[in-house]
This record gives C-alpha cells, structure tokens and sequence, in this order.
C-alpha cells in the first residue's frame, strides 16, 4: 500500500512539474515599447515614419519629425525555460501592432536577423502583422530578434508625441 500510495504521489507530481514545464516560454521586449518618435508637426497627408531594424528612422510625407536622431529599436527575447517540448516541437511567434494613444498606428512590422534559432521555413516578409515559425530552440535556450516598423501619422494629426506598441506572443506547436 505504501509503495502504491509512492507512485501515485510521484505521477502526481510529475504531472504537475510537466504542466508548468509547459508554461515556461517567456517573452522579453527592450525597450518593452515602440520606440519613441518625439515631436512630430501635422501633414497635410498621410505620413509614414519607417524605422529600421537598426533604429533609422526615415519618412515618407510632409510631417515633421523634430528630432533627426535614431531611436531603439525593440529587441525581443525568447527563452524556453524547462519546456521539453522545446526540443522537439516549432514555436510560433507572432507580433501585432496593439493599442495607440493618439492619431498614429503602426502600419507595417518586419524582423531583423535572427539569433540562437532558424525558421521553419523562411524569414517572414514585411506584413501589418506577423506570423512565422521557428524549428526547435531546445530547453534553457533563447532567441532574440529585433522588430522594426512602419508609423502611420494621419493628415493633420495635432503636434506633438503619439504612442502606439505592439505584442509578442509564442506558442509551441
């Protein structure tokens, strides 16, 4: 009875440990939002402000960008913690634009070069959200990647600030 009574609280166990387990693929961002445009004086239309993946920032349209500086571009970071499943099973990342203050949204997303993993398939074009896979990072293993985007201001959007931001998730598949 005592053996049976060990290997019940031991699968218990085990199941337990195997459930959070699966729950540990963190997500990191830094900075942990879009980066900051500063001040931006109103077109009289639309102008898209195109961040590099290097943090270039360069437009298209009449609005003004006070600043001339670069800004930082996001790093995200992914880390499988004790996943096992991360040794033999894709990741699905997918990144969209997410909640703005203000008139400017993002328009486009694209990711700069990969480290510490390799697609699926390919590395995903430039789209105003994205999808893609990585093949398996292994367990206690990160990648990281840096996010680059497009800024919609529309015309005669007021003078000043706008925040916009986006999300990160990944799922193992």
């Amino acid at each position: 009875m005592k053996l049976r009574l060990y290997a019940l609280s031991l699968a218990v166990a085990l199941c337990v440990a195997a459930t959070a387990a699966q729950a540990q693929v963190s997500i990191s961002t830094s900075p942990t939002s879009a980066p900051t445009l500063g001040t931006v004086v109103r077109g009289t239309s639309a102008t898209t402000f195109s961040v590099s993946t290097a943090g270039a920032v360069t437009k298209s349209g009449p609005a003004i960008r006070l600043s001339s500086a670069s800004v930082t571009a996001p790093t995200v970071t992914l880390t499988c913690g004790l996943n096992t499943q991360c040794i033999s099973r894709a990741m699905r990342i997918t990144i969209a634009p997410s909640g703005t203050t203000g008139s400017a949204s993002i328009a486009l997303l694209r990711v700069g070069s990969l480290s510490g993993a390799t697609y699926k398939t390919s590395a995903p074009s430039d789209a105003s959200t994205l999808t893609f896979d990585l093949n398996p990072i292994g367990v206690l293993s990160s990648v990281t990647f840096k996010v680059g985007m497009d800024v919609l201001v529309p015309a005669g959007a007021a003078t000043g600030a706008s925040t916009f931001n986006y999300t990160v998730t990944a799922t193992i598949q």
